[in-house]
């Protein structure tokens, strides 16, 4: 919030001579409270109000990486295939501050959106001017809140991106050196936070070629930097070639189709289309333009880094077997939508109509992130379910359908250096009393171990059965085995996308 303050700070200076600019001032203070006051109503609810709820999935893999010391977190983020070096050893070093909980694996992550926030507001000052900084930074705030208190890597790698792309807009106007190495180590950063993520880098890239493209040495010296950042990378060679070779661990979703990438490309979810919609009524009014708030230049940046990496990899899913094509892997284009929408937000004259529109794009941030849309940060209470079923079940038994894809058959659940981190949100909130553990996805009725798991659960009157797949292979495989004398029913609700199932056999 230091940026916001400082537009407030710079509000308070003298008022010049004339009327015009005095109600001038006085209407962009008041925006400014206004941008102050919706802002710290979204980080009580979102950051604040949501930073110890219940770990979603992927939030337990940390805890497993960094449980056992800093030397297995670092050796665990290299064989884990979700695992991120530089955030590992961050993680570990927070656990052992403030404990192994959800509020201290989550604390480097708001720590890091702030510094995200702030370079965010410094990169709009460049691109439009002070005034426009603060509603850039502002709507930043509002479409990255799930990432501020994610356990995951993602705000270091939107901090590493923001720090990065603001170092090298620095050297193209002072064309100093320390900026180029800064430049270059935080660039590589992003890489160590997050090698998807560092297709953020190629939109600033491209902005600097353009605006050096009649400065031949200069334009060398670019490449130059860019041959730095690579060489920094090279001990994260053999980690991208093992991500590749496990690629298909991380296909979950199917190929994309046309309505996914305009739903990516739509900048800051419905909350930006309807800054869009309104933006176009104002224009046609005569209300609204954005001519002369930022240069061609400018505008190829906010552009590409709006577009460059759900475009990418829309097309990796779609034309090879790279199917990584889901919100938190283009999270990266997330700086750049902000700056565009907090652009035409800013180039609408009524200052009611912004005034609404900033309202507008808190509420909508609170209601798609915070309590009202889902029990808990990521949408799987984990917390809950599992005290549900300690206090339900008791000594019956508990299949426990792991929710990581690498689950994929029952030899990696007996892998030992797989077997706790498939089921890392049971045993961080407790696993039940008797549990049985089965793969990610239902693999045939032909298979040995699920037919020793059949026999296992011949005779017991009451057992239940937890996942989080919507795929009810399980379940109807359970119910054809056991008989027509064995029914099942929703046992618990209230989870998120936890689904508890209870079994009754006569």
């Amino acid at each position: 919030m230091s940026q916001i303050a400082e537009a407030v700070q710079d509000s308070w200076e003298a008022p010049a001579e004339n009327s015009d600019t005095r109600r001038d001032h006085d209407a962009a203070l008041s925006e400014r409270v206004w941008i102050i006051a919706a802002g710290a109503m979204v980080v009580i609810q979102l950051w604040f109000g949501m930073i110890a709820s219940s770990f979603w999935l992927d939030e337990t893999g940390t805890w497993w990486m960094v449980k056992d010391g800093a030397a297995e977190a670092m050796r665990r983020s290299y064989s884990w295939t979700g695992g991120a070096p530089l955030f590992s050893i961050i993680e570990w070093g927070a656990s052992r501050l403030f404990g192994l909980n959800e509020i201290a694996l989550r604390i480097p992550s708001v720590v890091a959106m702030c510094g995200a926030i702030w370079f965010l507001y410094r990169i709009a000052e460049r691109l439009y001017d002070r005034a426009n900084a603060a509603v850039a930074a502002f709507v930043f705030l509002c479409v990255v809140s799930f990432y501020a208190i994610d356990a995951r890597p993602y705000a270091l790698a939107m901090l590493c991106l923001t720090a990065s792309t603001w170092a090298l807009l620095r050297w193209l106007d002072t064309n100093r050196p320390l900026d180029a190495i800064l430049s270059v180590i935080t660039a590589a950063l992003v890489v160590y936070a997050h090698c998807i993520l560092s297709l953020g880098l190629v939109p600033g890239v491209v902005y600097a070629a353009v605006t050096l493209r009649e400065q031949p040495r200069r334009l060398a010296w670019l490449g130059s930097v860019q041959v730095a950042v690579a060489l920094l990378c090279l001990p994260l060679v053999s980690e991208l070639r093992a991500f590749y070779a496990a690629r298909s661990t991380h296909t979950f979703t199917a190929a994309p189709g046309v309505g996914d990438l305009f739903f990516a490309l739509i900048p800051c979810s419905l909350a930006g289309v309807f800054v869009l919609l309104v933006w176009i009524f104002m224009t046609f009014r005569g209300e609204a333009g954005i001519a002369g708030k930022c240069s061609p230049s400018a505008a190829l940046l906010i552009g590409t880094w709006s577009l460059f990496a759900p475009l990418a990899l829309f097309l990796l899913a779609v034309s090879t077997d790279l199917r990584l094509y889901v919100p938190k892997y283009y999270s990266s284009a997330l700086p750049g939508q902000a700056l565009l929408v907090g652009g035409l937000l800013s180039s609408v004259r009524r200052g009611a109509v912004r005034k609404a529109l900033i309202v507008v794009l808190a509420g909508v941030a609170i209601l798609t992130y915070g309590r009202s849309a889902t029990t808990s940060h990521g949408g799987e209470d984990w917390r809950g379910a599992m005290e549900f079923l300690k206090k339900e079940a008791g000594s019956a038994p508990v299949l426990l359908v792991s929710g990581f894809v690498e689950a994929s058959d029952f030899a990696k659940l007996r892998d030992p250096e797989l077997r706790d981190v498939l089921f890392a949100p049971e045993l961080f909130y407790g696993e039940p009393e008797i549990s049985i553990r089965l793969p990610n996805l239902f693999n045939g009725r032909g298979n040995e171990d699920l037919d020793n798991i059949a026999k296992q659960l011949q005779g017991e009157s009451r057992f239940f059965l937890l996942t989080e797949n919507p795929d009810r292979s399980y379940e109807m495989w359970l119910l054809g085995r056991l008989g027509s004398g064995c029914r099942s029913e929703t046992a618990g609700r209230g989870f998120g996308y936890i689904w508890i199932s209870r079994f009754t056999c006569e």
